[in-house]
């Protein structure tokens, strides 16, 4: 077997990875954490990863590295435990290549060839589980609410950097110019009370990483900030909209379910951390 890792794919390749996704996802009742357009991706923070047995493609990876310190990566694998370990001991060998210390192995639970596999495995451990949400136009409750969202400016980067790391008042790198570009904020009173990261894509936005400022929690205005958002969303362009949310946050869930949104899928996060091993 060989293993090639690119940062883009050929036309024809492409093709065959989407029908070797669609097969898997179709035998096992699973499905992927990719992107729609994550075929055509290609920046410095990702690569691809093809597995071929011949000529014939049996496994496909896709990698992303934008945190500092991890490695996420998504397979999808033909029942081939050989190439599956390939690829494991490859993921390791890339990610102390580019001094990531931690590797996040992404899985649906339905994927039993993958999951049993990997938790086979005493170097990685389970991690927490997350709810894909997709937002049912038909049932989104609309909420009157003021705060509209306003794209985050250089000047905000700073507190913006905080406010997403928890730690409001110290000392942090400020958001890169591709993260500013994709965040937006709320305010009141001319004060930033919450920020929201857009993931846009050729068919859906995701929202991220919606936090409220500390002095401004306890009232209601995330609740009403995200509505905003998503009546914004609704009103640019016809896509789907979807949020994630850990399995354990049942309030968030809760929230979510009551403002018009479906889980859709779950995915186990596995980890391994390269330092202890």
């Amino acid at each position: 077997m060989k293993v090639f890792i690119t940062r883009q794919l050929q036309p024809d390749t492409k093709q065959t990875i989407r029908e070797l996704k669609e097969q898997i996802e179709q035998q096992r009742h699973c499905q992927f954490k990719l992107a729609p357009d994550f075929a055509e991706q290609t920046n410095d923070q990702i690569r691809h990863v093809l597995c071929f047995k011949e000529e014939t493609l049996i496994a496909y990876a896709f990698l992303s590295f934008y945190d500092e310190s991890e490695l996420e990566v998504t397979m999808i694998v033909h029942e081939n435990l050989a190439c599956l370990q390939q690829l494991l001991d490859e993921m390791m060998g890339f990610a102390q290549t580019i001094g990531r210390t931690t590797i996040l192995y992404i899985t649906d639970p339905h994927d039993l060839f993958l999951k049993n596999y990997i938790e086979s495995k005493k170097e990685l451990n389970k991690q927490f589980t997350e709810y894909r949400l997709i937002l049912q136009p038909n049932k989104f409750k609309q909420l009157d609410s003021p705060y509209r969202p306003q794209k985050a400016t250089l000047k905000e980067s700073s507190l913006i950097a905080q406010l997403q790391l928890g730690e409001i008042g110290a000392t942090v790198p400020p958001l890169s110019s591709e993260d500013l570009e994709k965040t937006v904020v709320f305010h009141k009173e001319n004060q930033l009370i919450a920020c929201a990261r857009i993931e846009e894509d050729l068919s859906s936005y995701g929202i991220y990483g919606l936090v409220v400022a500390p002095a401004f929690r306890g009232q209601g205005l995330g609740k009403l900030c995200l509505n905003r958002l998503i009546q914004e969303l609704l009103i640019k362009e016809e896509k789907e909209i979807y949020l994630e949310v850990d399995a354990t946050n049942q309030i968030a869930y809760d929230l979510y379910v009551n403002m018009g949104f479906e889980k859709k899928s779950t995915f186990d996060y596995y980890v391994c951390q390269l330092t202890k091993y």
